[in-house]
């Protein structure tokens, strides 16, 4: 199983309150609505709803990845639908200090290594824009 992990992305919240957000999606919705038109560009193709969160992959298509493991307050896991292959996500916390916490999202693949090289970019990318995703969310 291959693994893209993420950029870290810091946040300026205490770890059991960025959990707390990542462990019910069903609260996104309303924040997503009330960004400012440029951030919600930066989530285009991204939508949440209640235990689901689905996104546009380039070249993929479109992922729904479901809550599928929850370890508080350091770790929730996304299991994919609809996928032809085994992929999940896992985003994990890890607290900096008392109002600061550490997100790393990470992907996991089953892809024979033999099409890692042409599909392992984008999935990078998508790694790095569900750490965006929280980012703009969290700011």
């Amino acid at each position: 199983m291959a693994t893209y992990t993420g950029k870290p992305v810091t946040l300026p919240r205490p770890i059991n309150q960025i959990y707390e957000k990542v462990a019910d999606l069903s609260q996104y919705r309303d924040l997503v609505e009330q960004l400012p038109a440029e951030q919600r560009e930066q989530l285009n193709g991204v939508e949440f709803d209640g235990e689901t969160v689905r996104m546009d992959a380039p070249s993929i298509g479109q992922i729904v990845f479901r809550i599928s493991e929850r370890t508080a307050p350091t770790h929730v896991g996304f299991a994919a639908e609809g996928c032809p292959v085994p992929l999940s996500l896992n985003i994990n916390l890890k607290e900096e200090g008392p109002e600061s916490t550490v997100l790393t999202p990470a992907i996991k693949i089953e892809i024979p290594p033999m099409l890692r090289p042409f599909i392992g970019n984008k999935l990078q990318e998508a790694a790095n824009k569900f750490g965006e995703v929280f980012t703009s969310l969290f700011k």
